[in-house]
């Protein structure tokens, strides 16, 4: 499947001040203005692709692990992956986050369908510091449509405090959308 999209938003009114069009001197009120949203697609369909083959195909994508993922928690990351690289957005649904943070990471595939990957989030954002970092290491497999991973969270601690610095536990990712 390919999908080609393109739009343009375009201003096809203005805001003028009524008063430059003579209606009064204390005419102040703004005429809105108006929009106009063009999209124009192109759709065509190639025999055996797969929605995967398409968003592969769609992002430049070399991998399966591409989509939009939720774990166990309601915590959700959308990642694309090209050259051994993951990048994307990552949401927490616990803790003290806010917004989406960004992803980056690694990936090697272990053999036909699988994959080992890891990946970090810096909880700082253009809302708030969490002075914390999250590293996820996993293993994508295909048959179960699973990321499996073990988790650790390094938070800053004062020296005397250093063994509250760090905790793990584990998060299991389920894929909900592809690209």
């Amino acid at each position: 499947m390919h999908f080609l999209f393109d739009f343009s938003l375009q201003q096809i009114g203005t805001n003028k001040d009524l008063g430059e069009l003579g209606e009064g001197k204390n005419a102040s009120m703004k005429t809105p203005g108006y929009f106009l949203l063009v999209l124009c697609g192109v759709f065509s369909v190639e025999s055996g692709d797969t929605e995967t083959d398409y968003c592969q195909k769609l992002n430049g994508d070399q991998c399966a692990l591409s989509g939009k993922w939720k774990n166990q928690l309601k915590s959700e990351m959308e990642i694309i992956c090209k050259d051994g690289t993951i990048s994307g957005k990552y949401t927490s649904a616990v803790g003290q986050a806010s917004k989406e943070y960004d992803l980056m990471g690694r990936y090697t595939q272990v053999n036909d369908k699988d994959y080992m990957l890891g990946w970090s989030v810096a909880w700082k954002n253009k809302y708030q510091d969490a002075k914390s970092v999250t590293s996820w290491t996993g293993v994508f497999y295909a048959a179960e449509g699973v990321i499996r991973t073990q988790w650790i969270l390094g938070r800053f601690e004062d020296p005397d405090d250093f063994w509250e610095t760090f905790i793990t536990n584990q998060d299991t990712f389920t894929k909900i959308s592809q690209c």
